[in-house]
């Protein structure tokens, strides 16, 4: 059984999501679709490598302090940041802040499902490398003194 991956579509309006699931209906993925800063964060906590995609809006401001806070708590998180307004200079910001590629202006549903795509395979790729090594390692027994010679 292939494990389902995480894709995260954080918008003021739900419209990728409509046009996302039927073009990846056959893929392993888990949807969530979040409005807020809190939702997002929440949606994304303990998965190892999440897929986001951010919809930066028509103010960016909101969307990237949403991208900064995504990438402190998910640094290995795929985020497409999508700037459709072509604001100027927010490309590089955004990928300076965290986003893994950013789209400005009209995004083509189709090229952005063969974005996730290939991101779902990248995202499972990274998810088995962590593995174990993603885990929080326990606190030695103070009990044992070789133990604590591995600290």
């Amino acid at each position: 059984m292939i494990a389902r991956q995480l894709v995260v579509l954080s918008e003021r309006r739900s419209v990728w999501g409509a046009q996302l699931r039927p073009r990846l209906q056959d893929r392993p993925v888990i949807w969530r679709e979040t409005r807020g800063t809190n939702d997002l964060l929440s949606a994304v906590e303990g998965w190892p490598c999440p897929i986001v995609l951010l919809d930066l809006g028509t103010q960016p401001r909101e969307g990237l302090e949403r991208l900064v806070q995504l990438s402190v708590l998910a640094p290995s998180a795929l985020v497409l940041g999508l700037d459709r307004h072509q604001h100027p200079g927010l490309h590089d910001l955004a990928r300076t802040l965290g986003a893994t590629q950013v789209w400005s202006g009209f995004a083509p549903p189709p090229d952005v499902a063969k974005l996730i795509d290939r991101w779902l395979i990248l995202a499972r790729h990274r998810t088995a490398l962590a593995g174990r090594a993603a885990l929080p390692k326990p606190d030695p027994d103070p009990s044992d003194p070789m133990a604590l010679l591995e600290v």
